[in-house]
């Protein structure tokens, strides 16, 4: 049996607390212990580059890096390649790349790929040498003239102190809608005449789409948006009533070539070591395990990252009313939304997988059993695992649920090591079982 803690010493003796079966050793870090700050590391006001301007998103791994952190340190690699496969925020890459790793982004959202360029691609602030400099593009999209456009007069009310809430969509007040509109056709125009290159395109999409993100009437999610400003309790409008303003995006320089791209992990697995030259050193796969589509989720920062203006009616009609785009069915599906088909997709992509260690998030609310996760990756190589629980997201302070906590652990598979034997995968999956098991008290809620 392999042991599945990394080395005591190497630690300092606070840093974590241990779980330990008679066979089975699971690192289990102290529930104190974060990377991530609510209040250091808020998206709109960091200098951090890792957090800055991150768009809030379903299963967002800022208050995990440190487990992920961890699960680095126990492979041993520095200053290698790390593909991020599913990389949505871009939080993971962005950390991998801070660390010194040469990076490869990868995400089937558009939006995804478009914040890779501008935050993991660019190692620096574009000059936009046709455009008089970075801060004067800036400037200049700051201070355009509002316009009625796409946006305005689909996405908004007619009037934003008059609210007709059978016909009318909320996502943004009107006065951001037609700001939004004249950004983004001056940077479509922009394009058009070839006065910006794709990097610097994405750099501002990175701030764009942020932006959008912020200035939402929506707790992140836009399959639906608040009644009112803010809902009955007025949420949030702090932001969602604020102008949007577009804010130079944080790069950092790794001093490494770094890529983004917007495949299908399953298809890109097999092309990475022509991308990067050599075997990854550490992919990492955070596929999306229940069955939410980003497609729809996030249909809105499609829309503007694309700029292609699906066509829906202007008023709400039976069907319409989040105005969710449909080519999510059709381009960007994915198999790991559905419980019947999530396992034999994973099974495919971890076969096909050439690297030497694959690190894989799973939380204990996914699509794929946990005993099928175990199987799939144990028969790839030796395991090696750090957990830890969270506070799972409520909707209101107030409302407990029956399992207030969550587990989320990261599996480290070396591909070099021995293949897990079933009696091995069964006292790793019972461990886990037990420790998952423990965490139900609302009343040990941190609040």
């Amino acid at each position: 049996m392999n042991n599945l803690l990394f080395p005591f010493n190497l630690l300092p003796h606070c840093y974590y607390r241990t779980s330990i079966a008679p066979k089975v050793r699971i690192q289990m870090l102290s529930k104190d212990i974060t990377l991530h700050h609510l209040r250091k590391t808020a998206a709109r006001d960091t200098d951090d580059y890792v957090f800055s301007q991150l768009i809030p998103y379903i299963g967002n791994k800022r208050k995990l890096l440190d487990i992920i952190h961890q699960a680095i340190d126990i492979t041993g690699v520095e200053g290698g390649s790390f593909v991020d496969l599913f990389s949505g925020s871009t939080v993971v890459a962005r950390f991998a790349k801070k660390l010194g790793f040469r990076v490869l982004s990868n995400d089937w959202e558009p939006y995804s790929e478009q914040i890779a360029i501008g935050t993991i691609v660019n190692n620096k602030s574009p000059n936009f040498d046709q455009l008089g400099g970075c801060e004067n593009v800036f400037k200049i999209l700051n201070d355009v003239e509002p316009i009625e456009g796409y946006v305005t007069n689909h996405l908004c009310p007619e009037d934003d102190d008059n609210l007709i809430h059978e016909e009318d969509r909320l996502f943004f007040m009107r006065k951001n809608g037609m700001k939004i509109d004249a950004m983004r056709e001056l940077i479509s125009s922009w394009v058009d005449d070839e006065k910006i290159t794709s990097e610097e395109f994405g750099y501002l999409m990175a701030s764009f789409v942020y932006s959008v993100s912020y200035v939402s009437n929506t707790s992140g999610v836009f399959k639906g948006f608040h009644r009112g400003w803010g809902g009955s309790n007025g949420t949030a409008q702090y932001r969602i009533c604020s102008d949007i303003e577009l804010r130079p995006a944080l790069t950092f320089d790794n001093g490494k070539k770094n890529f983004s791209t917007r495949e299908d992990a399953g298809k890109l697995v097999l092309k990475l070591t022509n991308i990067l030259g050599e075997i990854p050193d550490i992919v990492y796969l955070d596929p999306p395990y229940n069955q939410h589509p980003y497609g729809s989720n996030y249909h809105v920062l499609n829309t503007v990252t694309l700029w292609d203006k699906p066509n829906f009616p202007k008023k709400i009609t039976r069907g319409t009313k989040s105005a969710i785009r449909l080519d999510w069915r059709t381009e960007r599906r994915s198999a790991y939304n559905s419980q019947r088909k999530a396992a034999q997709e994973f099974q495919e992509l971890i076969d096909n997988i050439t690297a030497k260690f694959i690190l894989t998030s799973y939380s204990t609310e996914g699509n794929i059993p946990l005993e099928e996760m175990m199987r799939i990756l144990g028969s790839k190589g030796s395991l090696r695992i750090v957990k830890r629980e969270y506070v799972r997201y409520r909707v209101s302070p107030t409302r407990l649920s029956p399992k207030p906590r969550n587990v989320e652990f990261v599996v480290i598979t070396d591909t070099n090591g021995k293949p897990e034997s079933i009696e091995s995968l069964k006292e790793i999956v019972s461990e886990l079982r037990r420790i998952d098991s423990e965490i139900t008290n609302p009343s040990e809620l941190i609040q």
